[in-house]
């Protein structure tokens, strides 16, 4: 094993192991919060999660969607993170593309909670998540044979459905974080999302990165570029998981404390469902 993939290596199993303990740490140490009001210095009233736990100090909503960001991850990703390594420890191409897609989940996710939520014991542990995402979707593209990435397909890979569908989520979430932004400039008010905290550090990581992304590489596999094959395929995964994960928050918000709208929830589980499908197409079709 030469030593990009020994590095690699390192990084899955203490991406697992700091995963597995940042997620059963904010589980065990939460108690379900003790939500109480709190006026912003733009004058809006918010609750806040308060309790004990890692996200006592955010609002009841990012709290319950990082709660079940926690659950996703003992479910789903660490799981899949165990696989992952294991293709790719047998020389599997499914097993890169996998761990492509799961350092980009760590590095999407938890630029979000160090950048976003209110500091925590957990500070330290996430950025050392997201720092191993970077470095680990970086070192596993380097090892890729791109060239060979659409030979890898195989040939009833649905090329145009898939682009249809990156590019559909890329103006979604276009429309979604432009109308949020739009009304607060047109009204005057802070955005419907903002609460206590100063910016919309989400709403401007999907405008810097992931919007485009998703646009770009919907656009290139259409014409059948061959990083809109890599784009497209990781996108998919990551989508399955952050989706998988929004779709038990909203569930849970709505029953926590009756607030959501059904609809929102649908359609966010309807994306989760066809990301699914999607990610296992891809992965039941590649050629090793």
């Amino acid at each position: 094993m030469n030593d990009k993939h020994s590095t690699l290596s390192i990084l899955s199993v203490l991406a697992i192991l700091l995963l597995l303990a940042a997620s059963l740490t904010a589980i065990l140490w939460d108690d379900g919060g003790a939500p109480y009001p709190f006026t912003t210095p733009r004058g809006e009233e918010v609750q806040i999660y308060g309790g004990a736990g890692p996200y006592r100090f955010d609002n009841t909503y990012k709290a319950i969607a990082f709660r079940s960001f926690d659950w996703a991850n003992l479910a789903i990703v660490l799981p899949l993170f165990s696989v992952g390594l294991w293709l790719y420890r047998r020389g599997n191409f499914r097993g890169q593309l996998l761990l492509a897609a799961l350092f980009t989940y760590l590095a999407y996710i938890y630029m979000i909670g160090v950048m976003g939520n209110a500091f925590n014991a957990l500070f330290l542990v996430w950025t050392a998540l997201y720092s191993i995402g970077g470095f680990g979707l970086y070192l596993t593209l380097a090892q890729m044979d791109f060239a060979g990435l659409p030979a890898k397909l195989a040939g009833n890979f649905p090329r145009k459905a898939v682009a249809v569908y990156v590019l559909a989520v890329g103006l979604i979430l276009l429309a979604q974080y432009m109308a949020e932004v739009i009304a607060a400039y047109t009204t005057g008010a802070p955005p419907a999302s903002l609460d206590h905290y100063t910016t919309l550090e989400l709403a401007s990581l999907e405008f810097g990165i992931m919007i485009p992304l998703h646009l770009l590489g919907g656009l290139a596999l259409w014409r059948g570029k061959t990083w809109g094959y890599l784009a497209a395929t990781v996108l998919a995964f990551t989508t399955f998981m952050v989706f998988i994960a929004l779709s038990v928050f909203l569930w849970l918000f709505h029953l926590s404390y009756g607030q959501g709208n059904v609809l929102d929830m649908a359609i966010t589980f309807g994306i989760a469902l066809v990301a699914a499908g999607f990610s296992f197409t891809i992965f039941a079709r590649v050629k090793d």
